[in-house]
C-alpha cells in the first residue's frame, strides 16, 4: 500500500482493517471504501479529519470569511518596506 489515497471494497477492508488503521496513522493515508461498487465511507487519520472539519466551521461563518476576503484585499507592507518608503 503506497499511494496516499486507495479505494478497497469493503470485504478487503474488513480483512486489512488493523493494516489500514496502521497505514492511516502513520502515513497519513486516506482509504475509501466502496460496497456493492459504490463509494460508502472513508477512513483518515483523527487529525485530517479535525482539519476538514475546521475548515468546514470557517467556511460556514459568513462573518469571518467577509473579514478574511477584506483582509485579503488589503494592502499591508512590512514596517522595512514602510521605513523605506518614508525614508528612514
Amino acid at each position: 500500500m503506497s499511494n496516499l489515497s486507495a479505494t478497497l471494497p469493503a470485504n478487503e477492508a474488513r480483512t486489512n482493517f488493523y493494516q489500514i488503521l496502521d497505514e492511516v496513522g502513520q502515513n497519513m493515508r486516506q482509504f475509501t471504501i466502496s460496497h456493492r461498487g459504490k463509494p460508502g465511507a472513508v477512513i483518515m487519520s483523527v487529525e485530517e479529519f479535525e482539519g476538514w472539519q475546521e475548515t468546514m466551521e470557517i467556511l460556514s461563518d459568513k462573518k469571518l470569511m467577509s473579514s478574511i476576503k477584506r483582509a485579503q484585499k488589503s494592502k499591508i507592507i512590512s514596517s522595512k518596506d514602510a521605513d523605506k518608503l518614508i525614508g528612514w
